[in-house]
């Protein structure tokens, strides 16, 4: 098969021309589907391979790459420093809000018994400090006068590492206190040392003797101490969540030291960090209930150092057999240069939450990381409580700034105590059955509404234990329910008012006043006597019923004083019968005019006038003569 050569020269044309370049053009697939010569193909790999080196189709595309702070990368360069940047290690702070209870602070001590009297340059050493018995004192720090019998010499060395300086004959006055213990005399001839700070740390406090027949009962060391270590337990979730991440390396999770023996002892050991007592395994603690910062005696806060037991490497899973883990309790020392042992006292028996150091890949980093130096209520599985939380809260009011929707399910409520635990306030969901309720408990003495405006949307009952009154029930009706009486009664006064007061001429804008003074209702009493209002205005209507009716006396003869004045059909002395006054008193309801003169009665003749013979028949009688032609009127009220 034949070959075919090209020659640029001669078979190919060259781009050389200046309008043959073309580094803009458009990104897509037409750089595929319209290309129609080696040009077109030539100008779309010129403007993507632009495009890729500078995003920038407005330069061009044989552009060298810049040099930025000295450096040029090129594809290749980009690759490894990427990934450099992935694989950079960060270190943050991770919360374990489950609550961690501290053993309870106890002192590490050590009894010392004598068999025998001290003997003349034998020794008691507790920790760095030896006590020589002398026989003749001497001044050297240290050195105890041998006493009469063992519990005097015994005295003697307690004096001496209790006051130090000072003691004259009984142990040497240069002697100083000693740095980390206390004595005291026990049952017989012994003596009780007992570390001045408590904790684990104090365990390792030595203790030897060369006396004769003397001896450390608990051995070689104080023992007992407690408080100023905690192991945490992986079955109770008091271990850190991630994997170990062992002293100075660089693997990802918890960072810890490990330990050259067991958990369980206090000890200083670090990860190194940024100074001294900024170790990588230094943990931040909080009061589990109270949510403070945990201080000690002397004011300073308390930290922890994360360790882990001897065997324990990268990866491991923190457990409760062979990889357990503990937290020493620490402060930083006088000087504040370094760390030193907390003591047991300032933190012992104490529920407390930690916040541990995490190292993690920066292209593995989770959002929050830069938020988790401080301890926060956060939701989640923990034993954080709403008591702690409202502990922690104290005085300080809540700023709401969203909504805030509590939803009770169904069935159940919400409620509100005293200390009593006597409900006060109580949200009842029973919507299913349609009566979901809010109930202010009888434990409530007084419900103060000082709202402007108290809108109640549908009915109102009130005293439904006693004498119920319904404001709406029945629209518009105040009302009592079965036979109760319903009272209206105001300190002050009672005015009614409708809506046709507006507009009228009514010019009292409050309304019709019930009363204007206490005279008034002893009117009232004196009218009508203690009636309703009804019947006051029913006697008050037959007051205005009245009657009236005249006649004139026909006699021709004067009618004596005394004398029964009738109308008897005509045949008497009256040319009309007066009204039947028979069902009202006289004179109280009648009133008798005499030619237009209104006389005064009487039931008898003691004045004007009185009854005559027959009230049906109106007929009357007078103290004085009546002469004929004489007009008599009658008004009766009430008829």
């Amino acid at each position: 098969m034949s070959r075919s050569y090209l020659r640029q020269d001669t078979q190919i044309r060259n781009s050389g021309e200046t309008t043959d370049y073309d580094d803009t053009v458009a990104a897509g697939s037409a750089m595929e589907t319209s290309a129609v010569t080696l040009l077109d193909d030539m100008n779309s790999l010129r403007s993507q391979v632009n495009r890729i080196l500078k995003a920038d189709v407005s330069l061009n595309w044989y552009d060298d790459v810049p040099t930025v702070n000295t450096k040029k990368r090129g594809l290749y360069d980009l690759n490894f420093d990427l990934d450099d940047i992935e694989e950079k290690k960060f270190l943050f702070r991770a919360q374990l809000l489950t609550d961690v209870t501290v053993p309870a602070a106890v002192y590490a001590s050590g009894t010392l018994s004598f068999g025998q009297n001290a003997g003349n340059t034998e020794t008691v050493t507790i920790d760095s400090k030896t006590y020589t018995f002398q026989t003749t004192l001497t001044d050297v720090d240290g050195n105890v006068l041998i006493g009469a019998t063992a519990s005097d010499s015994l005295d003697n060395l307690i004096a001496a590492i209790n006051l130090g300086a000072g003691a004259g004959t009984l142990y040497a006055a240069s002697t100083t206190l000693h740095p980390t213990v206390s004595a005291a005399a026990g049952a017989g001839d012994t003596m009780d040392a007992t570390a001045k700070i408590a904790g684990t740390a104090q365990n390792t406090i030595a203790t030897t003797t060369t006396v004769t027949n003397a001896t450390w009962t608990q051995g070689a060391t104080l023992t007992g101490g407690a408080g100023d270590v905690v192991v945490l337990s992986a079955a109770g979730s008091e271990v850190p969540t991630e994997t170990a991440a062992v002293n100075a390396g660089t693997a990802n999770g918890a960072v810890v030291a490990t330990l050259s023996g067991d958990v369980g002892a206090h000890a200083l050991t670090e990860v190194s960090g940024a100074n001294s007592i900024r170790p990588k395994n230094l943990v931040a603690l909080v009061d589990g209930d109270t949510r403070n910062i945990i201080e000690g005696a002397d004011g300073r806060d308390i930290y922890g150092l994360l360790q882990a037991e001897s065997g324990v490497v990268d990866g491991d899973t923190f457990n409760d057999t062979d990889h357990q883990v503990q937290i020493s309790f620490v402060k930083i020392n006088d000087t504040g240069d370094d760390l030193i042992q907390a003591d047991g006292n300032d933190i012992g028996g104490t529920d407390i939450n930690y916040a541990y150091v995490r190292r993690i890949n920066l292209d593995a980093i989770p959002e929050q990381a830069f938020l988790s130096g401080i301890f926060v209520d956060l939701a989640g599985a923990t034993s954080v409580s709403r008591q702690t939380a409202y502990d922690q809260q104290g005085t300080t009011p809540v700023e709401l700034g969203n909504n805030a929707t509590l939803d009770v399910g169904a069935g159940y409520f919400w409620k509100i105590r005293d200390t009593n635990d006597a409900d006060l306030l109580s949200v009842i969901e029973n919507s299913g059955g349609s009566a979901s309720e809010i109930d202010f408990g009888t434990a409530v003495d007084v419900f103060d509404n000082n709202a402007v405006t108290s809108d109640f949307a549908n009915e109102l009952k009130v005293d439904t234990s006693g004498t119920e009154i319904d404001i709406g029930v029945t629209a518009g009706h105040v009302e009592t329910t079965g036979s109760n009486d319903l009272h209206i009664q105001a300190g002050g006064e009672i005015y009614f008012d409708d809506g046709n007061q507006t507009g009228s001429t009514w010019t009292q804008t409050d309304g019709i006043k019930l009363s204007d003074t206490t005279t008034e209702w002893d009117d009232f009493k004196t009218l009508y006597g203690e009636v309703s209002l009804l019947d006051a205005m029913v006697q008050s209507g037959i007051a205005e019923n009245r009657d009236k009716s005249c006649c004139a006396i026909t006699s021709g003869a004067a009618i004596t004083a005394g004398t029964n004045i009738a109308y008897d059909g005509g045949a008497g002395r009256m040319d009309a019968q007066l009204g039947d006054y028979s069902s009202v008193t006289f004179p109280d309801d009648v009133d008798v005019y005499l030619n237009g003169q209104l006389q005064r009665g009487a039931a008898t003749a003691i004045h004007d006038v009185y009854p005559g013979d027959d009230a049906a028949t109106g007929e009357l009688k007078f103290t004085f003569t009546i002469k004929s032609g004489d007009v008599i009127c009658m008004i009766i009220y009430g008829v």
